[in-house]
This record gives structure tokens, C-alpha cells and sequence, in this order.
């Protein structure tokens, strides 16, 4: 009974702090949301008159919902991309509301509810897109294709940017989009977590958090034809069957549930993007955006992103390490990769495997200078990539982003196999007093472990499994 009271609490805490001191009124919010009755979402809004902040965006509820068009892609981070994984499945939402006031704002007994919702295959509207759009150069030399698709295009390192490109595509093929939100795989064997095995209806299948990943490989990859619905199939099972486990949950499951979204929010592994800017300035104040932050004053900032274009799930099975060398004058960044895959070119029912075909962008302040950049013994050049198929390891490339510099080049690990890549730079912001560094984290990537050494000292040796700030005194 203790240990009951004592969890109720933390989730009455929980559901506080999610309100921002809007109590019960919160809670009712919460409990409309997660109950059988989840297509006509009923509140009252004065509830939350009173309140500091409300739930994050409850009084543009109107403006949020009635009648818009949300993508909510379904990234697998096995094969990393730049916001977190391969853009295979996505979901469309189409929720309305009723009794809008004059400004569209909420009225009192506001009706929101779903008007539609439907898992789809990325291909689907990417084989609607019309005319020919240029890809990124990297892309082009990795699968020899001169088009850019929709599948492809979570590629900016910034989701601000990212996000507008993929509405793009979707918009292309035929699809209103309203706003994007972005979410791994990797979510959905938390939610199993949570919510115990489920077993999908028409599948023999039972999923678990240790299956879910072989089985929707397996029923993406076998007997897999142009056309086939076989993904979107399994996927929207396993879907229909979590919805159903949440709606049958329980308190404690429903705290839980909370509490998952919103530290995978804070962690940057959901990722948010509304067409709207005044709702969009919301997100970014809240930093869901996923966007590169700022850099901070006098201060060094580290944003290592990967992105796979081996067309393989190599990820699954990729080590890490950083160590950071600096002494105020200069900086040694070392990232070890060890690719533990046994197989080069995995084949059924093996999924996982493979080289690492790894387009790796390190992203530094853009007042240092680069000194040299280094892939296992050999050196590289600055100089941009050439139009062509083929990968060229022997040369790295440099783009301004505002107040950053994004370095991109090759790092290519085969299986089983081990590669050191180095970059030198000069730092020309000199502070005696103190050193401090942002280390970013892709969303996606698994944890790595990030050593920080400063004037020979080791600083600082942890796990980075989100956005981590160091201070040197």
C-alpha cells in the first residue's frame, strides 16, 4: 500500500509539473486524452484560466487541431539518419474541432477529436512526387541515383530545416501537412516496455520489446515486391494493438506513459515541427524543435551526426567512443568507431549487418580554424564532392551555418572492423579562467561514451545519451 501511495504521488507530481500548477484540471486533460473516448476529446477550457502556464499549448488547442493535417514519421534509428532513422512508415492525422470561438480559439465544451488516421509506406507518396529534384552529392555517390525522394530527405543536420523539406515531399505527392512529428522506433519498444507483449490481430507474432525490431524487418524485407502493403500492414497491427493496451491501461500505466513522452521530448529523440510560427516559437522555446541551440558565449560546442547510406541496418551493431583534447590554444577531437557486425551483406533472416557507409558531420563553432581532419592513416583535403557516383573518401567538405561550421566527409567502417577519425582545430576564443563545451546528441544514436581532457587532465569521462553541457573551472 506504501509503495502504491508513493507512486501515485511522483505521478500526481508528474502530471503537476506537465500542467504547469494546473493540478486535477491537467490531469482531467490527460485522462480525456488516454480514455476509450480519444476521437471527441472533451474539456472545459476555463479550467485552466487560473493557471501559470497550462499544458504546454492547451490554449491554442483550436488553432492545433481543427481541421489540420499531421505526419508523424516512423524513423528506424538501426539505419541513422541526421533526425534520428530511415524514414520508412508514417502516419497521418486529421483532427477537427467544433464550437470554435470567433478567433478560432477554444470555446467552452470544446469538441477535438481524430477525423482520420492511417499508417502508410514511405514509398506510397514517394512515387508520386513529380519532376526531378537534385539529391545532396553524398546521397547521389552512395546509391548511384540522381533524384532526391522523400524517403532521403530527413537529411539536414538541423530539424528546423529538415522538417520544411520533408512537408515538401509529402505536399508533392499529394498530402497536406500542417506540421511533422518525428519519432524512432526505438519509442515503441518503450512503449512494450510500459505495456507488456502485445499480439497483433491476423499475426501469429507476439511482440515484445527483444522481437519487435527482427519482426518488423522480417515483414519488411520478405518477400518484399513494388507495391506490397506488407509493412504498413504489420506495422498498423502492432499499432491498433498498442492503442488498445493503452486505452485497457491503468493509472500507473498512464503516469508511465506520461512521463515517457516527456522525457523523450526533453531528450530530443521526439522531435516537433508546426507549418504555423507563432505555434512553431512554442516548440522552440521548449527546445523540441531540434535544432542546433545556440553556441554558448565564449564557449566550445561538439555535434558529431552520422548518417547511414549503406541502404542496411548496420547501426545496430556500432560502437563509439570521443575524446575531446583541448587546452584553450587548440583541440584534438578522436571518435573511435568499432563496427561489430559479423556479416557484410546480410541476408534473411538475418537483418542486421553490414558495412558502415557513414557520411559523418562534425558540427564546431565557426570562429575555430581547421587544422586537419584524418580517417584511419589518411589525411583529407577540403574540397567539395565531385558529381559522381561512387564515394570519395579523400576529401572533406565545409559549410557555414550561422554561428556553427559543418564539416562533412567519409568514415567508412566495415564489418567487424575498427577506424580512428580525427579532427585538429584552433580555438581562437581564449578564456583562462574557464573552459565550457556543449556536446550535442543525435537523436537516434545510441549512448557513447565522451571523454573530455583538458591542459592533460582527464575532465570528465560519461555517457552521452542527450544534450550535455561541461564547465572547466
Amino acid at each position: 500500500m506504501k509503495k502504491f501511495i508513493v507512486v501515485l504521488g511522483f505521478g500526481i507530481l508528474v502530471l503537476g509539473f506537465l500542467a504547469g500548477g494546473c493540478g486535477w484540471s491537467a490531469a482531467r486533460v490527460v485522462r480525456s486524452v488516454l480514455s476509450a473516448q480519444y476521437s471527441a476529446l472533451s474539456f472545459d477550457s476555463k479550467l485552466f484560466g487560473w493557471c501559470f502556464n497550462g499544458l504546454p499549448l492547451v490554449d491554442k488547442l483550436g488553432q492545433i487541431l481543427d481541421n489540420k493535417n499531421y505526419i508523424v514519421i516512423l524513423q528506424n534509428n538501426r539505419e541513422l539518419r541526421p533526425t534520428g532513422g530511415f524514414m520508412g512508415s508514417y502516419a497521418r492525422i486529421n483532427a477537427q474541432c467544433s464550437m470554435l470561438n470567433a478567433d478560432r480559439t477554444i470555446a467552452l465544451r470544446e469538441q477535438c477529436g481524430i477525423k482520420d488516421f492511417e499508417i502508410q509506406d514511405i514509398y506510397v507518396p514517394d512515387g508520386q512526387l513529380v519532376g526531378h529534384v537534385d539529391p545532396p552529392l553524398p546521397i547521389q555517390q552512395a546509391f548511384g541515383q540522381g533524384w532526391w525522394k522523400l524517403r532521403d530527405s530527413n537529411w539536414d543536420t538541423d530539424f528546423i530545416a529538415a522538417a520544411p523539406q520533408i512537408a515538401w515531399f509529402f505536399e508533392q505527392g499529394g498530402e497536406k501537412v500542417d506540421g511533422i512529428i518525428a519519432i524512432n522506433l526505438q519509442l515503441v519498444t518503450s512503449l512494450l516496455g510500459i505495456l507488456g507483449e502485445v499480439k497483433p490481430t491476423d499475426y501469429g507474432d507476439i511482440v515484445t520489446t527483444k522481437t519487435f525490431y527482427n519482426l518488423a524487418q522480417k515483414h519488411a524485407e520478405e518477400n518484399f515486391f513494388p507495391g506490397s502493403t506488407q509493412k504498413r500492414d504489420f506495422l498498423g497491427a502492432v499499432g491498433n494493438a498498442l492503442f488498445k493496451r493503452i486505452l485497457q491501461s491503468g493509472l500507473i500505466e498512464k503516469i508511465k506513459l506520461v512521463k515517457l513522452v516527456w522525457q523523450e521530448l526533453k531528450r530530443g529523440e521526439i522531435l516537433v515541427w508546426f507549418k504555423d510560427p507563432v505555434l512553431q516559437e512554442v516548440i522552440k522555446q521548449r527546445r523540441w524543435d531540434g535544432g542546433l541551440g545556440n553556441l554558448p558565449i565564449g564557449g566550445d560546442y561538439l555535434y558529431i551526426v552520422e548518417t547511414n547510406l549503406g541502404a542496411n541496418k548496420a547501426n545496430c551493431c556500432i560502437d563509439r567512443q570521443v575524446t575531446q583534447e583541448t587546452d584553450n590554444l587548440q583541440t584534438k577531437l578522436t571518435i573511435k568507431y568499432q563496427n561489430n557486425n559479423l556479416f557484410e551483406n546480410p541476408k534473411p533472416p538475418v537483418f542486421w549487418g553490414g558495412n558502415y557507409i557513414n557520411y559523418l558531420r562534425i558540427i564546431i563553432p565557426k570562429s575555430v580554424g581547421i587544422k586537419s581532419v584524418k580517417v584511419g592513416d589518411k589525411y583529407l583535403v577540403e574540397k567539395p564532392l565531385d558529381n559522381v557516383y561512387g564515394i570519395q573518401e579523400d576529401r572533406y567538405q565545409v559549410e557555414d551555418r550561422g554561428e556553427f561550421q559543418i564539416i562533412g566527409f567519409w568514415a567508412v567502417v566495415s564489418a567487424q572492423g575498427l577506424i580512428n577519425v580525427e579532427l585538429i582545430y584552433d580555438l581562437r576564443f581564449v578564456n583562462d579562467d574557464e573552459y565550457s563545451v556543449v556536446v550535442k546528441h543525435q537523436p537516434g544514436m545510441d549512448s557513447f561514451v565522451y571523454n573530455l581532457i583538458y591542459n592533460g587532465k582527464i575532465i570528465e569521462s560519461a555517457q552521452i545519451d542527450r544534450d550535455t553541457s561541461f564547465v572547466v573551472h
